[in-house]
């Protein structure tokens, strides 16, 4: 995972302005170079490379600002080129955790998108594997490891159930309520500080670390925003690192309510009121903070949906216009033009083609993989 601390502002709504805060435990910084330090790999230097004095060391007591975790956590995936910081017996190359967001932001639900996630990993990771199940009432994702130092394997089991909580919620658009938050190892002084990250109880010295919340939120839908999965790669670990929060920036809220109500014609005054706005002060806004207009977002939002369900669904055209808030579909068919350079019903085959082809070379390398020639 890499990042870009100068661009942690484009993240959206994950961060807050809190990120130059010194709040990250000394304690847990030296716990997640323990993977480098047994590897004998010159920690000092790693971080001094990040911008972090020695002096931040856990022996003097010093915490970390987000901001300054970020960089080593960055540093530290550039000097071990493993987005787990040699904590596994085996690297996970950097673009792991890329890749596989590129696939979760094509889910249609939340549940589709930690199924594929769970086996992504589980097919490119040999140390750990995340599970997933659920029932009537409720839903659990829990990891399974083979690592024996008590050091690396409480550092992987608690960072595998943070960044998996922060992308879930980071994938829905919302801060996710849990049930109970479980992990394997015992409580440490510092795990206290993990109680506003999760907002809910936490157990140690439990069989397995787990998350557990209401299966109900399984069908919420995966935001298909590409702009906005962008931003969030580019301020991973970042944008992770901190608390989620649901003060959104204003054009990001804005897409927010058109997203809710797609299949409606949706006003500037309409949204404005709905966000407690005069929509002389929404347009200003919009224009000063995000340098945009309503209708920018609003055929944004179009777009990205549109095209999510010419890809996902077996909707006819007819359908994805009237869903999408046009009366005709030849007004559809127009602005969908304008949007991409190509017609619906050309994208969609353009995407079934592209669909078809990588399912057939998956068979073929399968075929080869099993020793055929």
């Amino acid at each position: 995972m890499t990042v870009h601390p100068s661009r942690a502002s484009d993240a959206g709504p994950e961060l807050s302005a809190d990120v130059a805060r010194a709040v990250i435990d000394p304690g847990y910084v030296d716990l997640i170079m323990s993977g480098m330090r047994q590897a004998g790999v010159d920690t000092v230097s790693v971080m001094r490379r990040a911008g972090v004095e020695p002096g931040s060391t856990p022996i003097q007591g010093a915490r970390l600002s987000q901001r300054q975790f970020a960089q080593l956590i960055a540093m530290m995936t550039r000097v071990s080129r493993d987005e787990f910081w040699m904590l596994c017996d085996r690297p996970i190359k950097p673009g792991t955790f890329r890749t596989m967001c590129r696939l979760l932001v094509r889910c249609s639900t939340l549940r589709e998108a930690l199924r594929t996630g769970c086996h992504f990993y589980h097919l490119v990771v040999d140390d750990f594997a995340v599970r997933f199940a659920e029932d009537d009432r409720e839903g659990s994702l829990w990891v399974t490891d083979r690592i024996h130092d008590p050091d690396r394997r409480r550092m992987v089991n608690g960072a595998i159930i943070f960044f998996v909580y922060g992308l879930m919620c980071w994938l829905v658009g919302r801060r996710l309520p849990l049930h109970t938050v479980h992990y394997v190892f015992p409580e440490q002084p510092y795990s206290s500080e993990l109680e506003p990250v999760y907002k809910a109880p936490l157990l140690f010295s439990q069989p397995r670390s787990e998350l557990r919340f209401d299966s109900a939120i399984l069908d919420m839908p995966i935001m298909p925003d590409e702009e906005r999965l962008l931003r969030f790669l580019a301020s991973v670990p970042s944008v992770l690192l901190v608390r989620y929060r649901d003060e959104n920036s204003l054009a990001e809220r804005v897409r927010s309510v058109l997203r809710r109500n797609i299949g409606k014609q949706l006003t500037l005054e309409n949204v404005a009121g709905m966000l407690a706005l005069s929509p002389q002060t929404l347009r200003r806004r919009l224009h000063e903070q995000d340098n945009c207009t309503f209708q920018d977002l609003k055929d944004r939002v179009r777009r990205e949906v549109g095209m999510h369900l010419l890809e996902k669904s077996r909707l006819p055209l007819e359908e994805i216009a009237i869903s999408l808030g046009f009366s005709e579909l030849s007004t559809f068919h127009r602005a969908f033009r304008r949007w991409t350079g190509t017609a619906p019903g050309e994208f969609r085959q353009a995407a079934r083609r592209t669909l078809e082809q990588a399912r057939q070379k998956d068979a073929a390398n399968d075929f080869v993989g099993q020793g055929h020639t």
